[in-house]
């Protein structure tokens, strides 16, 4: 490997030029400084991560910590966010955890070891160590798709009961009296949380699920399409199904067709999400749109107030209210 020494040789100047050439180039002459970058150029010189780290306090790197890629809105909010760093100069670190609470831990202490300036999580529900760790190691940090109304953690999102609430109450409004829900995994929180959503809402007006009503699949179209089977082939068949996204829908509008089931007019398919496919679909999906580029610019502002002491961990919520997409999948209950 290219080494330092060697670029000082090149360019005719000290070793602790270059240095400075790297970490305060604006301290040096422009001539010399041209003579060191020249150098560097012409030998494809990859500075030492460490010793940068050392010289200058940061490492011009953020650590992205996601549950997975297979879904369509983390990868847009993602693929966001690191457009955001790389324009001043940041690169992200994206790993994911797979819903493994233990092996985000983990990865976090790697990143936090590694020299991170900061680090975006999503969602509320980690290992119970993992914030207050993050927080006692003074690091930036904010969390995408997460409301906090303690106001201790930095934010980005919204509330996924008050928006299946929103879903809720325009199937009610509709005429809606008979509910079922494709939550997916109940392990998963986020299904869980939009699942609760769902029941909270429909208890106001006075419609309980009963057990039959809510089958939980993984997110696999076999397990799903098989869960239509069942729940349309009980003696009383659901006038509206409530999905906990949007490729679960999708799959519930793929299995109705199958069994010349109409969507909407003998039952009404919600998703959840506002991915692509929801406007590709026939019918199309009343869905929430989960405006996943705005979620990973606002979340990139608030890391980066934060990294330039603008602001201080804890001190900034970004909330705002998922907005309800009616299309064609849904209509007044027959």
């Amino acid at each position: 490997m290219i080494s330092l020494k060697q670029v000082a040789a090149l360019a005719g100047v000290s070793a602790s030029t270059v240095s400075r050439a790297l970490a305060a180039p604006e301290r040096l002459n422009p001539k010399t400084l041209k003579k060191v970058k020249d150098a560097i150029e012409s030998l494809d010189y990859v500075p030492y991560a460490p010793a940068r780290v050392l010289r200058s306090g940061r490492s011009q790197s953020i650590g992205i910590v996601a549950p997975t890629l297979m879904n369509e809105l983390y990868a847009r909010a993602v693929d966001t966010l690191e457009e955001e760093f790389l324009r001043i100069g940041y690169t992200g670190l994206l790993t994911c955890h797979r819903d493994n609470p233990d092996l985000e831990l983990t990865i976090v202490r790697t990143l936090i070891e590694r020299r991170v300036d900061g680090l975006v999580l999503i969602g509320t529900n980690h290992h119970p160590d993992l914030l207050a760790f993050v927080r006692k190691q003074k690091l930036p940090y904010v969390l995408m798709w997460a409301t906090d109304g303690s106001a201790i953690h930095p934010s980005v999102g919204y509330d996924n009961r008050l928006a299946m609430a929103r879903i809720v109450e325009h199937l009610v409004q509709l005429g809606h009296q008979r509910f079922a829900v494709l939550p997916g995994p109940i392990g998963v929180p986020l299904a869980a949380t939009r699942l609760q959503g769902v029941r909270q809402a429909l208890t106001i007006h006075g419609i309980h699920l009963k057990p039959r009503d809510v089958v939980a699949t993984r997110y696999d179209p076999v397990e799903i399409r098989e869960a239509v089977r069942r729940l349309m082939h009980t003696g009383v068949r659901p006038s509206a199904l409530v999905c906990g996204n949007d490729m679960i829908a999708a799959t519930v509008l793929a299995e109705c067709r199958e069994l010349n089931i109409d969507v909407p007019s003998e039952v009404s398919v919600t998703g959840f999400g506002d991915w692509n496919i929801a406007s590709l679909t026939f019918p199309t999906l009343t869905t929430i749109r989960s405006d996943a580029v705005r979620i990973g610019k606002l979340s990139a502002q608030n890391l980066l107030r934060q990294i330039s002491a603008t602001a201080t961990p804890g001190s900034h919520q970004d909330q705002f209210e998922a907005e309800l997409i009616v299309r064609r999948s849904t209509a007044r209950a027959a």
